[in-house]
């Protein structure tokens, strides 16, 4: 792993456990997340896995977790698709 790719990777844990801890504040049901991503073929290898204790989620709560992590994502210039981001119960 390159130094670039290095700092990139603490970039991305960064926003995303920021991202996370929102989203915690926010939605009840809503656990942790998870990404995996390839670093030289970013930003359409990043997957983000969000966890929740019950499963669906209203739209809303849908909707507010996927703009925390795109919002967070965008902070550290890096695009990710809303269909990238999946929900699954723990």
């Amino acid at each position: 792993m390159t130094k670039t790719e290095k700092r990139q990777d603490k970039a991305i844990r960064v926003a995303l456990t920021q991202a996370c801890e929102l989203a915690k504040d926010q939605v009840h049901e809503f656990s942790w997340l998870t990404h995996t991503a390839d670093l030289k073929k970013l930003p359409q290898s990043l997957k983000v896995s969000c966890y929740c204790k019950e499963l669906p989620l209203t739209a809303e709560q849908t909707q507010l977790i996927t703009n925390l992590i795109i919002k967070e994502l965008s902070a550290v210039d890096l695009a990710i698709n809303a269909k990238a981001i999946s929900f699954l119960k723990e």
